[in-house]
């Protein structure tokens, strides 16, 4: 291989001795055994042998390996007198003299080609590599009967199925005879922080669909063995999608405090619990040596009320599984000293033994967070913001389809923004092919269904504003036709004319000086180009510092640069106070101020502080020429707001996480994800402050201060330490720089006043909903919502609404504050209500009134009768 890419320089055969194949194995396991009974026992000596002079003396070791000496030096002797297969007969008397009768632990093995859709490759070459395996496990299975192998990943067998149909016949035929396990619930190893509710559980809903296909049934395991993080409501999700166990490796990458559990009941702030399993002192690469079996044994901590534990055996990442040699040692490890039984098994099997346990198994209630790759919430952030922004077109486009009764194809579209969930894909860990590729077609699949949502709506009438939320939107719009701006209130999920819902023009926003104020809010600009005053309805808020400085830091990871934020990062900030041009804006109901700076070396800034007429948020938008590799850039919202807690978006609801100094789980916690909307307030939740943003997850939160990362520029994988797999010369396209978010980004978050207690349009996941979604522009027939209030339990806010293929729509809401309640839902006659799941099944009525609990997911049917 060189800069023009790799040669085929030609092939040859081997035939391999199969004798001495089996005599390898057989002294080998025994040799590897002996080596690790030598460092336990004495740990001074170590593993290393000296190759010539005097060895370490064995006068303090155990019998045991005293044995396993002298049998190994018989086995040895035979060889050299009688040959292999004298050997071999010797050595199979050793292994019998062995085996334990009572381990008090089993490990169940299963075959595990762990495989990263895309990442140091783009997605053609994880295609290839799926049909690597699926060939390469089939045939072990015909040289191994014992061989027992799960794959997840709906995504992979449909390229099977199209690249190679054949090999993908000789698979079902093996998951028929119950050699292979097809599970894993999701369509694809999903990342789970930072996809909006609606799309996480669409991989489920795909994923279950692609399993139905290929098994029959569903499956009943969730497997995400390398996510980077695992969100609070996923087990609620996985109930609804008629998911029982979920299982995962990653949590030991914890890189503070250990996780506490191996099996144990993973329970959702809503009460929904499904059985957990966390392989403890194990990766997603394990190849069947001496530690990879015991070190998992040792570590399992439940091993006191269940001796199981499970094993996913071989090469991952970019898949492989397990080999020959894995399997032949598998045979001959089993129950000999020091070692557990082992015997090949699937994940699903295992958990049903697990269920025997589930009354003595503790209990994690909330998210697994993982205290490690921080730094993947804001890695490519253009990335970031295409995959927000199909979201975003997906949630009109369907809310048309359910509110017009037309429906066209949004298959495709659901697949590609799934397929981005990939949790080297969405996270930014992946080469620059994947998304110079990837990102182009994000958003042609957002335009198209943009498209044909305003075909669907327009026709002959008038000017008409398509709301597509559940919830009243007052915002001011721009009329297409004379580009006359126009303050409206738009009824739930309904097309309404222009004149209709045009209100009258709210109190103008004033600057007077460096003031700014709107009669709802305002703000005082300093002469350095900060804001240091904020009120809004009449409440001061406590600033401790000035707010909505950037701040620059030096982001140089220790390990896996495009995954991590090290805790020693934000030690070293520092502010960005180069001298500002301050500049007076009016732009139509907005105005304040635009303040222009250098940033760092090369980069440039302008923030503008603005207020709407009407609004009492402070909005913030931020143009930027981002010229500074390996560096992290915050924007900074100093408040004294110090409850202990601080609450953070989710895909659904929120999760509290410490924000106050309490020990080392809240100092690991120096970077994390939020979906859409976070808040710190006084204990209590009645007075805060929130802040939304458009397509920006990670942040640092402490005492009261917000960090909101903007942007970050680590080498972009491939131009790190991984470019051993994928070079930079082998692309075939061009990149203009190795570093991530080099150039121009605009950045848009808004702040307002957070209290619990206000009403659901006010809570900050619903203003996250429609802030940034605007409503759809077309000429056409006004469209009657067929809800028409929701009444009560203002918490439970709608996040999406979902077309039925009957002509109706699941309107989708979730709890976001941690409180519980009732609403009465009041429709259109000829429309009735039922609640159903995730999953749509088993509807039952519920006669327009939903009683709801805290961090709950409601799905409400509303169907023609």
């Amino acid at each position: 291989m060189d800069e023009k890419g790799s040669y085929f320089e030609g092939a040859f055969i081997e035939e391999r001795n199969d004798l001495a194949w089996e005599a390898y194995n057989d002294l080998k396991c025994l040799f590897d055994l002996a080596l690790d009974q030598r460092m336990r026992e004495n740990a001074a000596v170590g593993t290393a042998l000296k190759e010539a002079g005097q060895q370490p003396p064995v006068d303090k070791f155990s019998p045991v390996y005293r044995r396993l000496l002298r049998e190994m030096d018989t086995a040895v002797t035979v060889w050299e007198n009688s040959g292999l297969k004298a050997m071999r007969k010797q050595l199979a008397k050793v292994y019998k003299q062995f085996r334990m009768d009572k381990t008090f632990s089993r490990c169940v093995l299963t075959g595990h080609a762990h495989l990263d859709l895309v990442w140091i490759w783009p997605e053609r070459m994880g295609e290839l590599k799926a049909v690597n395996i699926f060939a390469t496990m089939d045939r072990l299975m015909e040289e191994y009967p014992e061989f027992r192998f799960a794959y997840s990943q709906p995504a992979s067998y449909e390229a099977v199925a199209r690249r190679e149909p054949k090999l993908y016949q000789r698979v079902l035929g093996r998951i028929d005879s119950n050699q292979w396990e097809a599970t894993g619930a999701m369509y694809v190893e999903s990342d789970t922080t930072m996809a909006c509710g609606e799309a996480l559980a669409r991989s489920f809903v795909l994923g279950q669909k692609g399993f139905l296909e290929i098994n029959g049934q569903p499956a009943r395991l969730t497997w995400l063995p390398d996510v980077f993080g695992y969100a609070a409501c996923l087990p609620q999700i996985m109930k609804q999608t008629g998911v029982d166990f979920f299982f995962t490796t990653k949590m030991t990458w914890n890189a503070i405090n250990l996780f506490p559990y191996s099996s144990f009941i993973w329970r959702s702030p809503d009460g929904s619990e499904v059985l957990a399993h966390v392989t403890q002192e194990s990766g997603y690469v394990t190849h069947m040596t001496i530690d990879n079996i015991k070190a998992p044994m040792n570590a399992n901590q439940q091993a006191d009320v269940h001796e199981d534990f499970l094993l996913p055996t071989g090469y991952g990442d970019g898949g492989g599984g397990p080999t020959a040699e894995m399997l032949e040692r598998a045979r001959r490890l089993d129950s000999l000293p020091g070692m557990p039984k082992i015997e090949w098994g699937q994940p699903e099997a295992f958990f049903q033994n697990l269920e025997s346990a589930r009354d003595r198994l503790p209990v994690h209630q909330g998210e697994c967070y993982l205290e490690y790759h921080r730094g993947t919430f804001t890695t490519h952030g253009n990335l970031k913001s295409s995959f927000r922004n199909l979201e975003r077109s997906m949630q009109i486009a369907e809310a048309v389809a359910a509110a017009t009764g037309s429906r066209w194809n949004m298959h495709e579209a659901w697949k590609r923004l799934i397929f981005a969930q990939f949790h080297d894909y969405i996270p930014g860990s992946s080469v620059w092919d994947v998304y110079l590729e990837g990102l182009p077609e994000l958003d042609r699949h957002a335009e198209n269904q943009l498209k044909q949502a305003q075909k669907t709506l327009s026709g002959k009438g008038q000017a008409c504003l398509f709301n597509p939320h559940a919830v009243t939107v007052r915002k001011w719009v721009r009329d297409p036709e004379n580009e006359k701006e126009t303050y409206v209130n738009l009824p739930p999920l309904s097309g309404s004319t222009l004149d209709s819902v045009a209100l009258e023009i709210p109190d103008a926003v004033r600057v007077k000086g460096r003031n700014v104020s709107n009669g709802l809010a305002s703000f005082h600009l300093n002469a350095f180009g900060w804001v240091d005053k904020l009120e809004w309805e009449g409440v001061t808020v406590p600033l401790t510092g000035p707010l909505g400085q950037l701040m620059l830091y030096a982001d140089k990871a220790g390990n896996f640069e495009a995954w991590d934020i090290d805790r020693h990062v934000l030690s070293q900030g520092n502010l960005c106070k180069s001298k500002a041009a301050i500049t007076t804006i009016h732009d139509g109901p907005r105005s304040g101020f635009a303040v222009k700076r250098k940033i760092g070396d090369k980069s440039e800034a302008t923030v503008k502080f603005l207020l709407e007429s009407g609004s009492p948020l402070l909005h913030l938008e931020i143009e930027l020429d981002w010229q500074e590799p390996e560096k992290l850039l915050k924007l900074l919202v100093p408040t004294a707001y110090a409850a202990t807690y601080a609450r953070f978006g989710g895909p659904f609801g929120s999760v509290q996480r410490a924000q106050a100094p309490n020990g080392l789980t809240a100092e690991a916690m120096w970077e994390v994800p939020f979906s859409r909307h976070l808040a710190v307030y006084d204990d209590g939740e009645r007075e805060g402050l929130f802040a939304v943003t458009e397509s920006k997850y990670g942040a640092t939160v402490r005492n009261g201060q917000i960090g909101i990362s903007l942007v970050r520029s680590p080498r972009v994988t491939g131009f790190d330490n991984h470019a051993f797999a994928w070079p930079p010369h082998l692309t075939r396209l061009t990149i203009d720089s190795p570093y991530s978010d080099i150039g121009k980004h605009f950045i848009q978050l808004s702040l307002g006043r957070y209290d619990s207690g206000l009403s659901r349009e006010r809570q900050p996941a619903s203003i996250a909903e429609t802030l940034f979604t605007s409503p759809l522009s077309y000429k056409g027939t006004p469209i009657e919502p067929a809800i028409q209030s929701l009444e009560g339990g203002e918490t439970l806010v709608p996040c999406w609404v979902k077309p039925t293929d009957d002509g109706g729509f699941i309107l989708r809401l979730h709890e976001v504050a941690g409180q519980r309640g009732q609403v009465k839902v009041t429709t259109q006659p000829g429309w009735n209500t039922s609640l159903t799941n995730l999953s749509e099944t088993t509807p039952e009525p519920c006669k327009g009134a939903i009683t709801f609990g805290p961090y709950q997911v409601i799905s409400l049917l509303v169907a023609k009768t």
